[in-house]
């Protein structure tokens, strides 16, 4: 059957789940506010910081034609009711601008016609005027793509090239495209002038800045924040690579920062480090936090930061049917959990010749980026076992939020200890906790199902000894314990996750 038909029925069965059990976390989603109701929070410091629904983000990225039931914004619209029913509030799309389907840039004062299936602009700032305000009636917040690098050269390239040479310096041709050259104040102001439109006709929350600050630094962003408080917009601006924010960007995508061996500044594709580090050290330890412009700075000092399980760039998908690799790294570790769209289902990946292997002359296909894969809503169907635990998973975040959504002004004082098992040789069980109670995370890690002795960390989660508390096994909604103690014994299932509340009685 057609991916395109598997999606409309997928959605349109969506009136008849409640009959069937299906979870639903549409509810749960934070009310959209408009931004005259929207609070700005500030640091201890008293520094001005972000809109207050940033840490109820849950973030998905989405390719607009590979998802969409017509490859344009407008069949795209029925996948917001997946990410409200997923509990999904934020929603990152590929560019709709820029002159084409993909990270091509002619410039971002222009829009694609491909992906609004409208040629005049007045028609195509409806169309993305309209996808905004259907997420916004769902409650699903969006980020738009602007890329920063420059301008390509494809298709006789960006007529930007001729008009204003000034503005652009070498070509780069790992980005096949020129350079903008950011010291020239008059592209600055564009560029600048060019966003504040953007926020205006579409209504848009925020935007995610490809390749920023690495090439683009701060300042258009500063100067576009600046005017947008006048026009008493609260917008939210997410950095692809790792920064220091300076109170311009308010969220790093890639979020972790180390050298390699020959001393280089890279990034890291996060996607499974927690199953392969102690979370919880790391956490406490800043360890990677870093940011790119400002590398020697003490890490993790910084509010918010995202756990990126995968994203368009990314090699692969890192769920894999997984609850561990998702609700253990993402979902209930103290960060805004982001990934490409597929990874909520189990979504399969499709092989394909890139164009490396086509020029190189290779014959044998390979998996290049999640970018190129096919959404294939026919499998979310099949998974619906795995789905159904995602969404449990992310619904009992949503039900939690005092704990959950809690972000200090440094990360490395985020409300997380360690938990002690009986189980030796897993990855490290941890609480998140807060206001007297808790929630423990026991991932059984291992290939057979096994019995865990959980010790309950007192002290660690500011939990009272010597009184009677409450054992609640959440996933599987039953109480597993009850009264004074010190400990409880629960089984998890083979690669499973094992999710306890601990409340007083």
């Amino acid at each position: 059957m057609n991916w395109k038909i598997c999606l409309l029925l997928s959605l349109a069965a969506f009136s008849c789940r409640a009959l069937e059990g299906w979870i639903d976390n549409r509810d749960l989603l934070p009310a959209y506010k408009p931004d005259s109701e929207v609070r700005m929070e500030k640091r201890a410091d008293g520094r001005l910081e972000t809109p207050d629904w940033i840490k109820s983000l849950i973030l998905m990225e989405v390719r607009i034609d590979s998802a969409s039931s017509d490859g344009t914004v407008k069949g795209l619209i029925p996948v917001l009711d997946h990410l409200a029913e997923t509990g999904v509030n934020g929603i990152w799309l590929t560019p709709p601008l820029n002159g084409g389907n993909g990270y091509g840039n002619f410039g971002i004062h222009t829009v694609s016609a491909l992906l609004t299936g409208e040629k005049e602009p007045v028609r195509q700032w409806r169309v993305l005027r309209k996808f905004v305000d259907e997420a916004h009636r769902r409650n699903i917040r969006v980020f738009f793509d602007v890329v920063t690098w420059g301008v390509t050269k494809h298709e006789g390239g960006s007529p930007l090239l001729k008009q204003k040479p000034e503005w652009f310096g070498d070509y780069y041709a790992p980005y096949a495209g020129w350079l903008w050259k950011w010291e020239d104040r008059e592209l600055n102001e564009w560029f600048a002038s060019r966003l504040i439109e953007w926020f205006l006709m579409t209504g848009v929350d925020g935007f995610r800045c490809d390749c920023a600050p690495q090439y683009s630094g701060f300042e258009p962003y500063r100067v576009v924040k600046e005017r947008m408080r006048k026009f008493g917009r609260k917008v939210v601006f997410i950095a692809e690579w790792t920064t220091s924010r300076k109170n311009v960007f308010d969220l790093d995508q890639l979020t972790f920062c180390y050298k390699n061996a020959k001393g280089r500044r890279m990034t890291h594709w996060l996607g499974d480090v927690y199953l392969k580090e102690n979370i919880v050290d790391f956490i406490r330890n800043g360890n990677g936090l870093r940011a790119y412009d400002d590398f020697d700075r003490e890490p993790g000092r910084e509010r918010y930061y995202t756990y990126m399980l995968s994203c368009h760039d990314s090699p692969r998908y890192v769920v894999n049917g997984s609850p561990v690799a998702i609700g253990y790294q993402a979902i209930f570790a103290p960060f805004i959990p982001l990934w490409y769209i597929g990874e909520e289902w189990n979504n399969p990946p499709h092989f394909f010749y890139d164009y490396y292997y086509k020029r190189d002359k290779h014959s044998a296909p390979r998996k290049w980026n999640l970018y190129r894969n096919t959404i294939d809503w026919g499998a979310k169907e099949k998974n619906r076992e795995f789905f159904e635990q995602v969404k449990k998973m992310i619904r009992i975040r949503r039900s939690n939020p005092d704990i959950f959504e809690y972000f200090p002004d440094d990360h490395r004082q985020s409300n997380i200890c360690k938990v002690t098992t009986d189980q030796n040789g897993l990855l490290q069980a941890y609480a998140r906790y807060r206001n007297g109670r808790a929630v423990l995370i026991v991932p059984n890690s291992s290939g057979e199902s096994r019995r865990f002795r959980v010790t309950i960390p007192f002290r660690e989660a500011g939990l009272k000894e010597g009184i009677a508390y409450t054992v609640r096994d959440l996933l599987a909604e039953k109480t597993v314990a009850t009264g004074k103690m010190t400990g409880f014994g629960v089984a998890v299932a083979a690669g499973a996750l094992g999710v306890f509340e601990v409340v007083p009685q």
